[in-house]
């Protein structure tokens, strides 16, 4: 685990490096960042397939860190959201908490 040897790194690295968060989904989080996106929007600001954002979008939003809402303007679409950094970086302490404990249990 990558992670254990972060010491002095960034909070963006440790919640990168916990979440396993890969680049493009490190570039989306920061593009949604105070923000609504929708895939069409994170595409353009990528640079990215939409196929490659939205399983990105999914696996995201599987973690918890990004939200979607549905909206309707003739048509249904959704809306992507990034969870506050600060609110996902007290996810990551929990994650953390919990693994720490399993470690401990198991070691013992």
């Amino acid at each position: 685990m990558r992670f254990i040897g972060l010491r002095d790194a960034d909070p963006e690295t440790i919640v990168a490096e916990t979440l396993a968060l890969n680049e493009h989904q490190q570039e989306i989080y920061a593009a949604l960042q105070g923000q609504e996106l929708t895939v069409k929007d994170i595409v353009d600001t990528t640079g990215r397939s939409r196929s490659v954002v939205q399983r990105d979008l999914q696996e995201m939003l599987d973690t918890g860190i990004v939200m979607r809402e549905g909206r309707t303007d003739r048509t249904v679409y959704y809306v992507y959201t990034a969870l506050p950094f600060d609110r996902v970086k007290q996810k990551v302490a929990e994650i953390l908490e919990d693994w720490h404990a399993d470690v401990q249990d198991t070691l013992t």
